[in-house]
């Protein structure tokens, strides 16, 4: 008899021995399966790979294991020259557009000196060339204007003539007797004649200069000289009302002169 049933028959318990036998169900012994075979799918390609590693462990190299497959070079690290290439290329085109940049401005320079009315010289001064503003023409009449004195020096003796022409003869500096613009500047055995319109209608003629500071087109003011006579020879003033010499007028004691109008 056995231990457990002599201790209940000690205790004065009736006891029945029940043996159970516990089967594992279909699902777990799949499960063990296919561990087991991964297992030892994982053995054998480790016993593969330890038998290709072996002889080259042997002879001393150095074996690493990265995980994995290397990640490719970059396009710099793998084709250097690539970049040195696309370099020289870009210097390349830099210096092509420089020369093409000095030829322009070359051939603009040689049109100019020797082809003056080329089509690209045209183009060129139509975009820098400005219309000149007109001039407004003034109207008045010389009885308009207040006029001033035609010498320096107040010391000069200037005189009117019956037919209405100032004359002088002095070294000074000679002006304007009203501002205007030079109309025409002649010169005849060293003398210079100068004429100067004052408006539509009033103008001067001014001969016997030694020296004109004025040119054809200047505009001249009755405070700065348009001339100098060394008082060598005599010095004329003529004015004129639309072509006609002007003879109401004469000079007071500072020379300035006064319409007798």
């Amino acid at each position: 008899m056995s231990e457990p049933i002599d201790y209940a028959a000690m205790l004065e318990i009736p006891v029945n021995t029940l043996y159970v036998t516990k089967q594992r169900s279909r699902r777990h012994r799949e499960a063990d399966d296919l561990k087991r075979k991964a297992v030892e799918a994982v053995n054998e390609r480790m016993e593969d790979y330890e038998a290709a590693e072996s002889p080259r462990m042997a002879a001393g190299e150095n074996v690493i294991d990265y995980g994995g497959e290397p990640e490719p070079p970059l396009e710099e690290e793998l084709l250097p020259e690539r970049k040195e290439t696309k370099r020289f290329l870009e210097n390349k085109l830099l210096i092509g557009e420089f020369i093409a940049v000095c030829a322009l401005c070359a051939a603009i320079l040689l049109t100019n000196l020797f082809w003056q009315n080329s089509a690209i010289n045209t183009f060129f001064r139509n975009l820098i060339t400005e219309d000149a503003p007109v001039a407004a023409v003034d109207e008045r009449s010389y009885a308009e204007l207040t006029p001033g004195s035609v010498v320096s020096d107040a010391a000069i003796v200037c005189s009117v003539s019956d037919t209405g022409v100032l004359s002088f003869t002095g070294a000074c500096s000679v002006y304007a007797p009203y501002g205007g613009i030079v109309q025409n500047v002649a010169e005849n055995e060293g003398m210079y004649t100068v004429e100067i319109r004052h408006t539509s209608t009033f103008s001067t003629v001014i001969s016997g200069l030694t020296y004109a500071y004025a040119a054809a087109g200047d505009a001249v003011y009755a405070t700065i000289p348009v001339g100098y006579s060394d008082g060598a020879d005599p010095v004329s003033v003529s004015m004129y009302d639309d072509g006609s010499l002007i003879r109401a007028y004469s000079v007071n004691e500072n020379n300035d002169i006064v319409w007798n109008v």
